[in-house]
């Protein structure tokens, strides 16, 4: 990859004498995992029905490792919403958050899903998902997701965070920002956020970030909580 010399330069100061492990990282196969939909099926009948290699991930209660080879999107269990296709990393925040089955959950920028469903999953009777993205276009992708994962009790919106006041203003238990970002952890995945980097950067998000973060912390009840992740290293960010 053609990384720009000011990122590794960052890098270099973030990361001190492990600077050489990360760019040895970026030469290995990136990894790929999957989120069992614990609303339809438990992670051990599902150890079970799977068609190909899996092995379990260590900081995910539902998350699995595939090799490549396996392609999982083909499979009718895929169609049928028994699991999610996921970023290893990115199944962190939604297992973070505690969830009880009666919150009011606000996911902020939701689209394409994978945390959303995961958020929804631990929900029961009571309790209430609101998934919002800005975007349109990837909002409807987040709907089809949360329809193929069976769940109820889901708002999805396609609103500025500024539409959610008066209404809900203190009103949500647990809110999950996962917000916009430079991408710098996605690098090796998608090299074409290298050029996004070069044209913005972490200086232009974090304008973005900090705007979202104080507006999310209106929404969050007294005594709530909320958790703020990105897929960047940057510490602006």
């Amino acid at each position: 990859m053609n990384l720009p010399q000011e990122f590794l330069d960052n890098m270099k100061e973030l990361l001190k004498e492990d600077f050489p492990y990360y760019l040895e990282s970026l030469r290995k196969p990136r990894s790929y995992g999957l989120r069992v939909n614990t609303n339809k099926i438990t992670t051990e009948k599902f150890e079970q029905i799977c068609p190909f290699p899996i092995r379990k991930i260590p900081w995910a209660s539902n998350g699995y490792y595939y090799e490549k080879e396996a392609e999982p999107s083909k499979h009718p269990y895929y169609y049928a919403g028994l699991y999610y296709l996921q970023e290893p990393s990115a199944m962190i925040p939604a297992q973070l958050l505690p969830v009880k089955g009666d919150d009011k959950v606000l996911d902020l920028c939701a689209a394409p899903g994978g945390k959303a469903t995961e958020l929804g999953s631990k929900l029961r009777e009571k309790g209430c998902l609101f998934a919002n993205d800005i975007s349109n276009s990837r909002a409807k992708g987040l709907l089809k997701n949360i329809e193929l994962s069976g769940m109820d009790k889901v708002l999805v919106s396609s609103d500025d965070v500024d539409r959610f006041f008066p209404e809900y203003e203190e009103y949500f238990d647990k809110i999950l920002l996962d917000a916009p970002c430079s991408g710098e952890g996605m690098f090796r995945k998608t090299p074409s956020l290298i050029q996004n980097w070069t044209e913005k950067g972490p200086t232009y998000y974090h304008k973005i970030q900090k705007e979202l973060l104080r507006k999310a912390a209106g929404l969050l009840k007294p005594g709530g909580m909320l958790l703020y992740s990105t897929c960047t290293f940057s510490p602006l960010e």
